[in-house]
């Protein structure tokens, strides 16, 4: 009998070793299918920081173009080339500061603030560009004014102006309101 129990222990404690061992893969497989639930959401952020950068990239050589193709002073497309550089070197630094790269390396806390962090960086940049924003809109609308000939071309630039400002207006906070929602989506995925 003696012998018997200590077959079963036996027994029991090998099959013990094989649940604990299938109970690690399951867990390595769990690891690694949440981390690329969470991946999506991280991926689309980066996504979002190198779409502005090559935006702000872009926008510099494009606007010295189009000032001296429609005879706009250089001062112009300088102004928003700065503007554009600025914005570009505020997204670089946040990119480094946070570590977008290996956001999802980190601890919960970790990666929670380094989200948090980014959606505040989002917002503050798009409050801080509402003063630029605001004078470029000015000088531009000054400057057609001025050009204008008649009273049926300064309807139609003001139309056309309220028109744009409004599309812009508007695509701005679709965008700032997918952004927000995929910051917490990913802050839900780490919060759970």
């Amino acid at each position: 009998m003696g012998i018997n129990i200590e077959k079963e222990l036996q027994t029991l404690k090998s099959e013990y070793d094989l649940l604990k061992e299938e109970l690690g893969k399951q867990k390595t497989v769990n690891e690694k299918f949440f981390k690329s639930l969470r991946k999506r959401p991280a991926m689309a952020i980066s996504k979002e920081i190198r779409d502005r950068m090559w935006g702000d990239i872009l926008t510099v050589p494009m606007i010295i173009v189009i000032c001296i193709h429609i005879n706009w002073p250089i001062l112009f497309a300088l102004l928003v080339s700065l503007w554009a550089l600025a914005d570009l070197g505020a997204s670089l630094w946040v990119s480094r500061k946070l570590g977008m790269e290996n956001l999802l390396n980190g601890d919960v806390r970790t990666v929670t603030e380094k989200i948090a962090g980014y959606r505040k960086f989002y917002a503050g940049t798009l409050i801080a560009g509402i003063v630029p924003l605001t004078a470029m809109l000015t000088y531009i609308f000054m400057r057609l004014y001025a050009q204008a000939n008649d009273a049926a071309t300064v309807r139609l630039i003001t139309v056309a102006g309220i028109i744009s400002i409004a599309v812009g207006i508007v695509i701005t906070l679709l965008q700032y309101k997918k952004h927000m929602r995929r910051c917490n989506e990913l802050l839900d995925e780490f919060r759970e």
